[in-house]
């Protein structure tokens, strides 16, 4: 009987150690496409609480990308638009990343994708992990969680009711974490082999990622140079920072302000305070009696904007009435 659960115990540990060492693409071809459920998860301060399953039902698809990669596809039902991963290295893909296929005419017989690495994807046994703020395989935080299948009706809603409990035992964090520890550590060994196997590969991907760029240099540049463009950059550099106005209190007093809805502001001899240049209506204040900090209209306007003078430094001697 001994010998027995020895042997049921290191069937467990190999079989672990074999399933740990999937990489994505295994894991997505042992997933296979269909419905998929979204739970409630959500996070704060690296905490993560769970309740019921969204509504929403998304459809995830596994097409062949290169060879015996995947490329993976999640459509929320409803929608028209998709959202599209990739393998993160082709020596031992540990996550897929978000990605966009280029297919424009510039980049005919070139094969680019454009990478948003901050947004990536994990599948684990049962679970499918959407990432986002990722930094690195010890920093990021799980966005969505989904499970395979769906649900309508009161089934649908008994298993909301239980979703949380099946959250807390699926351990999320935990169960993720020890995965991106084994397959990282798999892809780096893995990786300098297939790197130095693969040279030609690697520097065509570098070839089209040069492509992209000068392309979309060149049109950028010859647009910004039109009339069109120079206008449509300086509302870009208004809207980048310079779409305030500011008010500086160049005199030798105090000045009262009323803007907004009824505020009150007091500027000193030296201060600035700035304003919204979309409308943003300053008048001079004056004294409230057995008041000093709230202060009523005058008829004296400081700043009218109405979208005009973004970005200007106006003092107040030259309004100061």
């Amino acid at each position: 009987m001994k010998t027995k659960n020895f042997l049921f115990f290191a069937g467990l540990l190999v079989g672990g150690l074999l399933n740990a060492q999937e990489d994505q693409t295994a894991k997505a071809t042992k997933m296979g496409d269909g419905p998929f459920m979204s739970y409630v998860i959500n996070e704060s301060g690296g905490n993560y609480t769970y309740a019921g399953i969204n509504k929403e039902v998304y459809t995830f698809t596994f097409k062949p990308y290169q060879a015996d990669f995947k490329e993976i596809e999640i459509k929320e039902a409803e929608k028209t638009s998709t959202d599209n991963y990739y393998p993160d290295e082709e020596a031992f893909p540990a996550t897929y990343v978000w990605g966009r296929l280029n297919t424009e005419t510039c980049m005919r017989g070139w094969d680019y994708i454009e990478l948003r690495k901050e947004n990536r994807m994990v599948i684990l046994d049962e679970w499918i992990y959407i990432l986002e703020k990722w930094e690195s395989k010890d920093s990021y935080r799980i966005q969505k969680c989904f499970k395979k299948g769906q649900l309508s009706g009161f089934g649908l809603t008994k298993k909301a009711f239980g979703a949380a409990k099946e959250m807390e035992k699926a351990n999320h964090k935990e169960t993720l974490q020890k995965y991106l520890d084994e397959a990282f550590k798999k892809q780096s060994e893995l990786l300098p082999a297939w790197q130095a196997n693969n040279k030609s590969k690697i520097d065509k991907r570098v070839a089209a990622k040069e492509r992209y760029q000068f392309t979309i240099d060149s049109v950028n540049g010859n647009y910004w140079n039109t009339a069109e463009g120079k206008r449509v950059k300086a509302q870009l550099d208004r809207k980048a920072g310079q779409a305030k106005i500011t008010l500086v209190n160049d005199l030798a007093i105090d000045l009262l302000l009323r803007h907004g809805q009824g505020v009150s502001t007091r500027l000193k001899p030296g201060e600035k305070k700035q304003f919204d240049c979309s409308g943003d209506k300053v008048r001079k204040g004056k004294p409230r009696a057995n008041n000093t900090s709230q202060f009523d209209d005058t008829d004296v306007i400081l700043i009218q904007s109405d979208g005009k003078g973004c970005g200007q430094t106006v003092n107040a001697s030259s309004v100061y009435k």
